[in-house]
């Protein structure tokens, strides 16, 4: 089976795949290879990529693992003398991508790339909103009530609209961030009061 190559001359996704997928048990934390995810964070990009059947050939695998669109990933840059083999080449997403580390020693990447979490970075990020906007936990309560209630749902309907990533790199994919959400349950509050939240609640 003849092996995609891209216009860019790097490896494919299946050629790094097919690399790495018998050498990589303990360099990073499990990959579940049949839910294809970054393999630093384990961000997974839906059920749309998954590999659905038991008894997948090992070509509907391969393209299964071409399509998701993770990005190959210099262990050892350019700039630090690292080539374009598939040895020097990991699949990531695109924050990981940006936030990894620049050296020459690959230990330092794999020591990195193993205390990734996707789930870790979007508490953090929800936090952050969080501090933003004065949340705390006397508040948390009212928001909650908000966010559940339908009135705030069709308020908020033609008030949202999902963020497209800025990066260098080709957007993979929109996102409703946090902020969004908090700081419109925070507006709405502010602005219609508490009485009506009770009111929704039938109190």
């Amino acid at each position: 089976m003849a092996r995609p190559r891209y216009d860019d001359g790097l490896p494919s996704r299946t050629e790094i795949f097919e690399f790495w997928k018998d050498r990589i048990a303990g360099l990073v934390r499990w990959i579940d290879w049949g839910k294809p995810s970054c393999w630093a964070c384990k961000f997974h990009y839906g059920l749309k990529y998954d590999i659905k059947r038991s008894d997948a050939s090992w070509g509907e695998i391969l393209r299964c693992w071409d399509r998701i669109p993770l990005q190959r990933c210099h262990i050892v840059g350019h700039s630090l003398g690292g080539g374009d083999d598939v040895a020097n080449l990991f699949l990531m997403c695109r924050e990981c991508h940006d936030r990894m580390p620049n050296t020459t020693i690959p230990e330092v990447f794999f020591e990195w790339a193993r205390a990734q979490s996707w789930s870790a970075r979007e508490d953090a990020k929800i936090r952050d909103a969080m501090q933003t906007f004065g949340v705390d936990d006397t508040t948390m309560p009212d928001l909650d009530q908000v966010l559940n209630s339908e009135d705030f749902k069709i308020w908020s309907g033609d008030k949202i609209g999902l963020h497209w990533p800025q990066s260098s790199y080709p957007s993979i994919s929109s996102r409703l961030t946090p902020a969004t959400i908090l700081g419109l349950a925070i507006y709405y509050r502010r602005t219609f009061g508490k009485r009506t939240l009770e009111r929704q609640c039938g109190r």
